[in-house]
């Protein structure tokens, strides 16, 4: 065999090699990261235990993912096939749920959250609506403003101070709040005035700070029937009872 024969099967041999190798390559290319595997897209469903009530706006996390329901409760989520994985729900109206899922191919999973205490309101037209503790706020609302909600009341007492105390620390609201004269609390006319029973024992008359500029005075809170935010005016609230 000649050199120059020689050197011509060494370049078909290497050219031949080409392809096999670049086959190997793409297949390492594909091929799953170590500790992984297959995944697919989930349906969650998030409801209320009580009612069975879609409970929109509520967090659900996996891992790195995080998504929010929708109003029908739902969100999706990529989770890995056939291997249990942890999904935690947080919603301020419930108490925070961790359950473990082993997903299949295109599944669907609901999950159900127990709720917090709840507040009952009652209106002077003698409608009673329930509301999540988690989510109640009081509100106030200048013309053509959107609301400022809080946690914490903005009342002001018949000395004149402030007083703010959380949610939490009422028992009771009497209403319908109806205007007032309490120059201590407003200098510029009347003012919209309320009673009010503390878990502390106390009992006053106070005065809602925010409706001495005009604003107009709210308590909001989740509407536990229906799942919906609603906006109740102090001037048709009769009673509020706090848990």
């Amino acid at each position: 065999m000649t050199l120059v024969s020689r050197i011509s099967i060494c370049i078909l041999i290497a050219l031949a090699a080409i392809p096999a190798a670049a086959q190997a390559s793409r297949r390492r290319a594909v091929s799953p990261a170590s500790g992984t595997g297959p995944t697919t897209k989930v349906v969650i469903t998030v409801k209320d235990a009580s009612n069975g009530v879609a409970v929109g706006s509520a967090t659900v996390t996996y891992a790195a993912q995080t998504q929010i329901t929708n109003a029908s409760g739902q969100a999706s989520l990529n989770l890995p096939v056939g291997k249990p994985a942890v999904i935690s729900v947080v919603h301020p109206a419930f108490a925070p749920l961790s359950q473990t899922i082993t997903a299949q191919v295109d599944g669907a999973y609901e999950l159900t959250l127990t709720g917090k205490p709840s507040v009952t309101i009652k209106t002077k037209t003698n409608e009673t609506h329930v509301v999540d503790i988690g989510t109640a706020q009081f509100a106030n609302a200048a013309i053509f403003s959107n609301p400022v909600r809080s946690d914490n009341a903005n009342f002001c007492k018949e000395d004149g101070t402030d007083f703010t105390p959380d949610k939490t620390e009422f028992t009771r609201i009497l209403g319908p709040a109806v205007p007032a004269n309490a120059p201590r609390c407003c200098q510029f006319g009347s003012v919209m005035s309320a009673d009010v029973e503390m878990k502390s024992g106390a009992k006053l008359k106070v005065y809602f700070k925010d409706s001495c500029s005009g604003a107009e005075v709210d308590f909001v809170g989740r509407e536990k029937a229906t799942g919906q935010y609603q906006y109740f005016r102090f001037t048709e609230i009769a009673e509020i009872d706090f848990p």
